[in-house]
């Protein structure tokens, strides 16, 4: 992926048998030392338990009418399905490996990577070769070091994982993840970033759907939650014939308000055209279930146009109201305008700022 994933490959294999000696803390030794290392469900994943069940999702920007079910409601939650399925996925490889002990564990002080971006660690583990249990001879391997950032003198983690076809050489092997965080201390927030490769998962197994590579950065603290992601190269479509990027960010408070920003590249014209349109997409809704949408559509087939559309629905999901409208389309725009705003949940529009989506895309550079 990229020249941290190059070093810490290079270390892991370097020194990947080499015995421990002297006596080791239990917690390293056992692996339970590296768990705050990993993501966990309740830390990678969206909950949308009361964004309620979603139905078939938006395809087009439609005209719908108060008293209809809401589109972008159930838009919002196939998309956070679809951010928690990349997630599971991601979850998974890494239980996969960590639900046995390390095969080596080791208390030592050094140090790793370039001048000026050294990597200053205290203990390291690895985890494997296991044989994956699908029969696809291959074989996978984890990493992980533990170490203090000497910026805020917290306990910082760094791992991969990297896969390769069985007995194969050392060169065989194909870093597929690899991830960083800040565990919970002194009442600091836990912090992480992972990135899975499904392009290289791709090139180790080629009956793999999925493309691309996707990138969390998770963020939990004792009165919110976030997630935050960015999709390079992943399918734009479900028939698999077109990629393109997205992201997405999440946040949640401890009081049930949440919020779901995305935005990506689809075909929302009907009949569809020859242009991808960029759909951007800001959700949100209380632990009531009461919720507010509001989408725009641009660029592609449209030109210099853009498509509008703002619903508010109750815990039912059923809209009680909406506006639609356009800016720029010939031969006329369209506004039409259904209910009250007041009776949103929040009567504005939800506005994020500005989110750096480009520093989690090049995080691992």
């Amino acid at each position: 992926m990229n020249k941290i994933l190059t070093t810490i490959l290079a270390v892991a294999l370097g020194g990947l048998f080499l015995g421990a000696c002297g006596l080791i803390d239990d917690d390293i030794k056992s692996g339970k030392a590296f768990e705050p290392a990993f993501p966990d469900e309740d830390t990678l994943t969206i909950q949308i338990s009361d964004l309620g069940e979603g139905e078939s999702g938006l395809s087009t920007m439609s005209q719908p009418l108060v008293g209809d079910r809401a589109d972008l409601h159930d838009l919002s939650f196939d998309v956070a399905w679809h951010v928690n399925f990349y997630a599971r996925n991601l979850l998974e490889t890494l239980w996969f490996i960590t639900r046995f002990p390390p095969s080596v564990a080791v208390e030592e002080d050094g140090v790793m990577g370039d001048p000026g971006e050294e990597f200053e660690y205290n203990a390291h583990a690895t985890w494997g070769p296991f044989r994956d249990d699908e029969g696809k001879n291959l074989e996978y391997i984890l990493h992980a070091w533990r170490g203090i950032d000497p910026e805020d003198e917290r306990t910082v983690f760094l791992y991969f994982i990297a896969g390769r076809p069985v007995d194969s050489g050392d060169e065989a092997w194909v870093p597929i993840l690899v991830g960083g965080a800040k565990p919970f201390e002194d009442n600091q927030d836990r912090f992480g970033l992972v990135k899975l490769d499904m392009d290289a998962i791709r090139s180790l197994d080629p009956t793999e759907d999925d493309v691309g590579a996707i990138t969390f950065v998770y963020i939990q603290s004792a009165d919110a939650h976030i997630v935050a992601a960015v999709g390079e190269g992943v399918w734009a479509d479900d028939e698999q014939t077109v990629v393109t990027d997205v992201t997405y960010f999440y946040g949640r408070s401890d009081e049930g308000f949440a919020v779901l920003e995305f935005e990506t590249s689809t075909n929302m014209e009907d009949p569809p055209g020859d242009a991808l349109e960029t759909l951007h997409v800001s959700t949100g809704w209380i632990y009531t279930g009461y919720g507010r949408s509001d989408a725009t559509v641009s660029g592609g087939d449209l030109g210099q146009a853009s498509v509008n559309l703002t619903e508010c629905w109750g815990a039912d999901h059923i809209q009680d109201y909406f506006l639609f409208s356009s800016d720029g389309l010939e031969p006329d725009d369209v506004f039409v305008e259904d209910g009250n705003v007041s009776d949103c949940f929040t009567p504005e529009p939800l506005d994020l700022g500005e989110i750096d989506y480009e520093s989690i895309r090049t995080a691992f550079d």
